[in-house]
């Protein structure tokens, strides 16, 4: 029904996504060919090219993930109103489109919504070219550098994708010198934001949310792990006028291992990872040697202030009493106050269908599977199929299939799980829940992982970065097996190490010091690498090369710093009182 139903959208009937096609371009660099829509949506949507819209291996024609898609929702101080936007398989039309939103009122227009219906495409070679050659007779700018959004138009965030700025004068000017700030070997950029028009998908009132997206890959081919993965930032702000409270941003993923009707799902809670996998040892599409998919969150949203530096996880489950997110979050415990981001913090699977854990249909369904509720009303509870039957046994909890991944039982707030009919307990070896010890009947599934709740204030920016990584069997072990180790090496590259995980920390990474935090006047930077700091509005204010100890001093606000290394990058938060 999934694939009928997709075909008779993208005919164009009753379409309001095909009245307004989203731009669309290819990351492509590794053996990984995804089509990004300028929604974030991975979907071929245009039907232009021969290719699946994540084709893994590149070339193959066959593809781990049918749709990935952006959910956020929270709720009004207003009025405690829900506002909500999310994307799904446009069959009842959009809640995102091109371009940034007006600072005064978050209100947009026709012409800002054209003017950003581009995914600008990049390499570093592209990069690397001109710098050595853009002030030399006859060479030509490529376009997506020339067109390059640095600035927003009078009204809209004067900054806004990120660039070097070679004679330092705060203008992009790639005519002297200046040329897009990327990641990876190959980038893709693009903006979108969810208040254009009324949303049509699931009916929910609009955030004011603008999101700066920056997709981007490497060019590994003798590193399996690299060579299979695709990086993901957003930074999301909140341009209204509203603050939301109970926040939560998901990340939603329609996996099809190949053939898409024989798959499972789980999560691994610890490393703050969803997956789909074949249940079957034989896919019709891939044969038996079948990947599993991965959606790895590496960071998500920044806790809510509590004036203290969280301590970090040590692997004795009393250090999380009161500290839950340290389990799979990140900066706890580095000497930095509430610079602490949280990582997963639900995760849910769904089935192809209508009924009770199937595809949500409204605002207030989406925002109970973010929450790890059913879309009917009903707790996510532990056991069976999470949702009723005599092996569903409670208490409720916060990640379905989490096997062996939540040995203190973060899931479900510290308490072990209830004996099950047969007098046996789960959360031991025998009995890890998961969809393959339940013995479940495999299908269409798909997964929400999510992270919350946060406060979004108004005027303020929070930061998700993640990655799809498909995770192979290496005729020693499955996929399945080797899905930590993919996991591991990636969050580490990233510069997003797995608490009290790593086994493959190669190079030793430099941390980030910030001292005093918060601070009245100036404060410490300790660390090596190029520092940018940036404001709630995602302005750089600051850019300049350390090694060892500076003093900053900036007017009172909140700043973003990321310190970028050689081989990756640390991030922290600080408040100027």
């Amino acid at each position: 029904m999934k694939r009928l139903q997709l075909i008779i959208v993208l005919m164009g009937i009753g379409s309001t996504l095909m009245a307004q096609p989203f731009p669309y371009s290819y990351i492509e660099v590794n053996n990984v060919r995804g089509c990004i829509l300028g929604n974030g949506c991975l979907m071929d949507a245009h039907q232009t090219t021969p290719y699946s819209s994540w084709e893994v291996p590149k070339d193959s024609g066959k593809s781990p993930l049918f749709q990935h898609a952006l959910w956020i929702g929270g709720a009004s101080t207003a009025d405690n109103s829900l506002h909500l936007a999310g994307d799904h398989y446009g069959q009842n039309g959009q809640e995102f489109w091109s371009g940034p939103l007006r600072l005064s009122d978050a209100s947009t227009d026709a012409t800002t919504v054209e003017k950003y219906s581009h995914v600008w495409n990049l390499t570093k070679e592209q990069i690397e070219d001109f710098i050595a050659h853009h002030a030399e007779p006859g060479y030509t700018i490529p376009e997506d550098i020339l067109t390059w959004p640095a600035h927003g138009d009078a009204g809209f965030a004067e900054n806004l994708a990120p660039f070097v700025d070679v004679d330092a004068n705060g203008v992009y000017q790639p005519e002297h010198g200046d040329y897009p700030k990327i990641e990876g070997d190959q980038c893709l950029f693009f903006i979108f934001n969810d208040s254009y028009q009324t949303h049509t998908e699931f009916a929910g009132e609009p955030l004011g949310l603008e999101v700066h997206a920056m997709v981007y890959a490497y060019d590994r081919p003798d590193n399996e792990y690299l060579n299979n993965t695709v990086f993901f930032n957003y930074k999301l702000f909140n341009r209204s006028a509203n603050t939301y409270t109970g926040t939560y941003v998901g990340l939603w993923n329609d996996w099809d291992i190949g053939y898409g009707y024989d798959d499972y799902v789980g999560c691994d809670v610890h490393r703050g990872a969803s997956y789909g996998y074949n249940a079957d040892p034989e896919d019709d599409t891939y044969g038996t040697n079948h990947p599993a998919q991965v959606c790895k969150i590496l960071a998500g949203p920044y806790m809510d202030p509590d004036g203290l530096d969280n301590p970090s996880y040590n692997g004795n489950c009393e250090s999380l009493d009161n500290n839950r997110n340290a389990f799979n979050g990140t900066n706890f415990g580095n000497g930095v106050i509430d610079d602490e981001r949280m990582g997963m913090t639900r995760f849910i699977g769904q089935y192809n269908s209508s009924g009770d854990v199937g595809d949500p249909s409204t605002a207030e369904e989406v925002y109970n599977y973010l929450r790890s509720i059913w879309r009917s009303g009903v707790h996510l509870m532990y056991g069976g199929d999470g949702f009723a039957g005599p092996w569903v046994v409670g208490p409720n909890c916060s990640f379905q299939y989490p096997g062996d991944s939540d040995p203190c039982n973060i899931g479900t707030f510290g308490e072990a799980p209830n004996a099950n009919p047969m007098g046996w307990y789960y959360n031991t070896p025998e009995h890890y829940w998961t969809e393959t010890h339940e013995g479940n009947a495999s299908g269409d599934r798909r997964g929400l992982a999510s992270m919350g709740p946060f406060t979004f204030a108004s005027g303020s920016m929070q930061e998700i970065d993640f990655a799809e990584v498909t995770v192979w069997g290496d005729g020693h072990a499955s996929a399945m097996e080797r899905i930590g180790e993919y996991i591991d090496y990636v969050a580490e590259y990233a510069g997003f190490p797995t608490t009290s995980v790593n086994e493959l920390q190669d190079t030793p990474r430099e941390s980030l010091m910030l001292y005093p935090n918060p601070t009245q006047d100036h404060f410490t930077v300790e660390g090596t690498g190029h520092l940018v700091i940036m404001n709630v509005l995602g302005q750089q204010v600051m850019s300049m090369n350390i090694n060892g100890v500076e003093t900053v001093k900036l007017p009172q606000g909140m700043y973003f710093l990321r310190l970028e290394q050689e081989n990756g990058v640390r991030t922290g938060r600080i408040v100027v009182e």
